[in-house]
């Protein structure tokens, strides 16, 4: 996700500081997103901080620039954001945003309309084939060692290992509460990969005693010559589901399913948890974390 800011201030302009009126912010934004951020609280603004922002000026006369949002204040009816600028990726020609309109999910007549949105797009993965470094959202946050077991039987019981798909909301809702708990949350991609193949990287950061994969709504299939479509995760989480189960056991992974998501329905002993609006997946997680050997309180 990423926060979108047009019409404030522009790569040729030096600010670091632009104020938003409250009655323009999440314009443009799915209908999800905006009953998520519409209250900014504490935690609703550590989540939008942690996104990429996109700063241009209204038709993108002289480009755009990536920035990291370092404040968000609220003062009556707008919103004073502070941020830094991301020289990694230098200015992004118009022509280069126009092309990648549809990607970032920015419609047309947004260019002519200031405003803040949050969009559901991934802005680094979008840029990247434009030669701009890919970097971690939090890259502080997430240096801490991963710790192996010692001998098999010891388990790490200080981090949980997450494994997502695009739902970036259910992403954050899940590392908020393993936060919650005292522990600390592993997700991959805001992990050095220090030269390693993918595999490596999980089998290196996966050394933990607990797993929460996540089952959202990215793709959709079916099976051959039939028309009946149905929502699944996304393959690379089935496929790292499956690698935790091997390496930690059935009991050490929890599967979080958000939605109407079809699951494999060919493996018997998987743990699955309805993500519900209610919040009561976390009291199951609690328990399941519990049987993992973990510290955690009672609510």
């Amino acid at each position: 996700m990423y926060n979108l800011i047009i019409g404030y201030t522009g790569p040729s302009e030096s600010e670091n500081e632009v104020i938003v009126s409250a009655s323009r912010f999440l314009e443009y934004t799915d209908s999800e997103t905006q009953m998520r951020y519409r209250n900014l609280n504490a935690d609703n603004v550590r989540e939008l901080k942690d996104f990429p922002a996109l700063f241009l000026q209204e038709h993108c006369p002289d480009g755009a620039f990536v920035a990291n949002i370092t404040n968000i204040t609220r003062s009556y009816r707008d919103y004073k954001i502070t941020f830094e600028r991301d020289d990694s990726y230098g200015v992004i020609p118009k022509e280069t945003i126009e092309d990648l309109a549809i990607e970032l999910g920015i419609e047309e007549f947004e260019f002519y309309r200031t405003h803040w949105a949050v969009k559901s797009s991934n802005l680094a993965n979008i840029l990247s084939p434009i030669e701009t470094p890919v970097r971690p959202t939090s890259p502080v946050e997430f240096e801490a060692e991963n710790l192996p077991p010692e001998d098999g039987s010891s388990f790490n019981k200080n981090q949980v290992f997450i494994v997502h798909g695009h739902d970036e909301h259910a992403k954050n809702d899940v590392k908020a509460y393993v936060e919650s708990k005292g522990l600390e949350p592993i997700i991959l991609h805001l992990q050095a990969s220090g030269g390693r193949t993918i595999i490596e990287k999980i089998d290196h950061y996966s050394n933990v005693g607990f797993g929460i994969v996540l089952y959202t709504e990215c793709d959709l299939g079916a099976k051959r010559d039939t028309l009946s479509f149905k929502w699944r995760a996304r393959q690379n989480v089935v496929f790292e589901h499956g690698y935790l189960i091997a390496k930690l056991s059935r009991e050490r992974v929890a599967a979080l399913v958000k939605g109407s998501v079809e699951t494999p329905n060919d493996i018997s002993g998987v743990v699955y948890v309805s993500m519900d609006a209610a919040g009561t997946w976390k009291d199951e997680l609690d328990a399941e974390l519990r049987n993992a050997g973990y510290e955690i309180p009672n609510s």
